[in-house]
């Protein structure tokens, strides 16, 4: 049982432990190294335990070997998330500039094949031009 080492507010007055035929109360002051410690007589028994906190009568609500309760992440957890997330924009960006330089390469030489198909290129205006000065000063 995790008592939240978080919750500085409220100490534990006494931890419940119910596991096959068991039924423990402990003093949270006689925890070695904040561990409780049972002998169970099979390895798959199902172990609950719950709090009460000093000051109130009330206990946790209980929790089981078999359905434990998740923790939310913290910070640290989190931590571990940042390098993934930064590398996967990363690669998209990358993806996004690739798929970007293909395409405006293939539209400039889809603009060069129909300027070619026309006659309208640089080289096919120079060609002509050289070959009407050579016809122009041929027949003169």
């Amino acid at each position: 049982i995790n008592n939240n080492d978080k919750n500085n507010r409220c100490k534990v007055e006494q931890y419940h432990i119910k596991y096959s035929t068991e039924e423990d109360y402990i003093n949270p002051l006689t925890l070695e190294d904040g561990k409780i410690t049972v002998i169970v007589p099979q390895e798959n028994t199902e172990i609950e335990g719950r709090i009460r906190y000093q000051g109130f009568e009330s206990w946790s609500p209980w929790i089981s070997s078999d359905a434990p309760l998740k923790e939310k992440q913290t910070g640290e957890e989190i931590g571990f998330l940042l390098p993934i997330i930064i590398g996967s924009v990363f690669a998209l960006a990358v993806v996004i500039l690739i798929i970007y330089l293909v395409v405006s390469r293939k539209r400039s030489q889809l603009k060069y094949d129909a300027e070619k198909a026309e006659g309208n290129t640089d080289e096919s205006k120079k060609l002509n031009n050289q070959t009407e000065e050579k016809i122009t000063n041929g027949n003169n």
